[in-house]
């Protein structure tokens, strides 16, 4: 059965009315052909940005124009924007669904009305309208609660829907505090009342290894950050939650300003759950649509490196993404999800990887050379490489004074001592 629904996009200070898509088969899931246009009056009213790729436009992959998209499946910025992981399941259980693909198209007119970044669906934010005020709720609550704190919200009279956007499988909130530092679920709290926006996270399960590695997350982006990657604001760590500061939502005196984000899969034109795109794909895609190509692709070499030495092994596409500033500026986000999923009981494997690897360890020489057609010069990879092996070699320090497990350090030194070795050998 065919289907359509609306797109929203928050610009220039209001939601907008931005685009339709169209779907041939609403009970094929992701994989049926689809029809993606802009809307006429949205097009009148940014005529000025007409041909942009940033705020303005769905996607980058998606210029702000007249011309009608024709796709063999989804528009793949749309699996950003449909629930995932936990969120999936919650919306699963809260509308009696079996998690089957027939249901895409269900989740994604359903629960797709706050998702991060700047862009949703207007059928699913129709039903988070803001309800009656609502007292909000301290942090201990949240605390005590963990992962059913939403229930246990729900249970209170609290609006909750909204919080549960944000995709992965780790259950998340999405949380606004207020002026009395009393918390609400996202989209119940208004802008002007808003003094900080929140992702809150909790371990995927009671078992000792999950906690573990979500306890290591908090330490692991300030290692992160002594390694030179672009971190905005460490997560903090607190009593089995990692409270993390939302990038995509800038927070000023009475308003909200809403920043896009799109993951690499969607920049790249990916529409499945779980591929296994190689490194040379995603970081072509970076370079297509950054502002300052060679930077990002500096970065994304550095975060790659701290990856593998740090046993950051889930590393697919959804877990990169670019972030979209009002002026047009696209460069890759803040770190985010970075843990020593190498931990994880199910053995989970590093997911996009290099044409190059040896069992998950790429020949960064080899690296730099795929990365100067794309514009970052080879001699610059291996400079940045190079001035990297001894930082790599001291992290089992730095990891220690940032406060990183014991047991997560002494299981990654060997693996640290060959990334730090492999680095010293690049010439």
């Amino acid at each position: 059965m065919a289907a359509r629904c609306t797109l929203e996009i928050h610009a220039r200070g209001r939601w907008r009315k931005a685009a339709e898509v169209h779907v041939d088969d609403a009970g094929a899931g992701t994989g049926s052909r689809a029809r993606l246009e802009y809307d006429f009056d949205y097009l009148d009213e940014m005529r000025d940005a007409l041909g942009a790729i940033g705020l303005a436009a769905v996607s980058c992959r998606h210029p702000l124009g007249y011309e009608e998209a024709q796709l063999e499946r989804w528009p793949a910025f749309l699996l950003d924007i449909l629930p995932s992981g936990a969120a999936r399941r919650w919306w699963e259980l809260r509308l009696a669904l079996p998690n089957l693909p027939r249901h895409d198209w269900t989740l994604l007119v359903r629960g797709g009305g706050n998702p991060p970044g700047n862009v949703r669906v207007a059928e699913a934010a129709a039903e988070l309208e803001l309800p009656a005020a609502h007292a909000g709720f301290d942090r201990e609550e949240v605390l005590a609660r963990g992962a059913d704190f939403i229930e246990y919200a729900h249970a209170n009279g609290a609006y909750v829907a909204g919080g549960s956007g944000a995709g992965g499988d780790s259950p998340k909130l999405l949380l606004r505090e207020d002026e009395h530092g009393r918390l609400h679920a996202d989209g119940a709290l208004s802008d002007e009342r808003t003094r900080h926006a929140w992702l809150v996270k909790f371990p995927r399960s009671t078992r000792a290894e999950d906690r573990l590695v979500l306890e290591a997350e908090a330490p692991y982006h300030r290692v992160a950050a002594r390694l030179g990657a672009r971190v905005q604001h460490p997560p903090a760590w607190e009593r089995d939650a990692l409270f993390v500061t939302r990038f995509d939502r800038v927070v000023g005196e009475g308003r909200v300003d809403l920043l896009g984000l799109e993951s690499l899969y969607a920049i790249a034109g990916v529409a499945e759950w779980g591929a296994a795109t190689p490194k040379e794909d995603l970081a072509a895609a970076l370079a297509r649509y950054a502002t300052d190509p060679a930077r990002e692709l500096e970065e994304l070499l550095v975060r790659d490196v701290i990856d593998v030495a740090l046993g950051n092994t889930d590393n697919h596409g959804r877990n990169t993404a670019v972030l979209k500033h009002e002026g047009g500026r696209i460069e890759l986000s803040p770190v985010y999800d970075l843990a020593p999923m190498i931990l994880d009981p199910q053995g989970i494997a590093r997911v996009c990887r290099w044409r190059d690897e040896d069992g998950g360890f790429p020949s960064y020489a080899r690296v730099a050379e795929a990365l100067e057609p794309l514009g970052l010069p080879a001699r610059a990879s291996r400079e940045r490489l190079r001035a990297l092996a001894d930082r790599v070699g001291d992290l089992p320090s730095i990891m220690r004074d940032e406060g990183v497990p014991r047991q997560v350090i002494t299981t990654l030194d060997r693996r640290i001592e060959r990334v730090a070795e492999g680095l010293a050998r690049i010439r």
